[in-house]
């Protein structure tokens, strides 16, 4: 079981116009556009069940990355996870009854 909702931030994702998200996400301290970029490709990249699996462990799915998005790569899924908690698009996993 997950520890955060990536299903409802992988749909959040990739239903809000680009220009909505910069201006959520963005705040050139601990997410840059080159975590933004990185997590369009990402978003872009996958499915929803892919999404999940990748945030949950860290890894990415086959997306071409520029030398400054391999900088960030170590820490992505972390800074990711805290801003969009620190904005209240993530949230914890709700409990799914047997």
């Amino acid at each position: 079981m997950n520890q955060y909702d990536y299903a409802g931030l992988y749909q959040f994702l990739a239903h809000t116009p680009e220009q909505g998200l910069k201006k959520m996400l963005i705040d050139q301290k601990s997410f840059t556009d080159v975590h933004f970029n990185l997590m369009l490709k990402v978003v872009r990249g996958c499915s929803e069940a892919d999404f999940c699996s990748h945030a949950e462990k860290t890894d990415f799915p086959k997306v071409k990355m520029g030398p400054a998005e391999i900088k960030i790569k170590e820490k992505f899924w972390a800074d990711l996870t805290a801003v969009c908690s620190s904005r209240g698009l993530l949230g914890p996993a709700q409990k799914v009854a047997a």
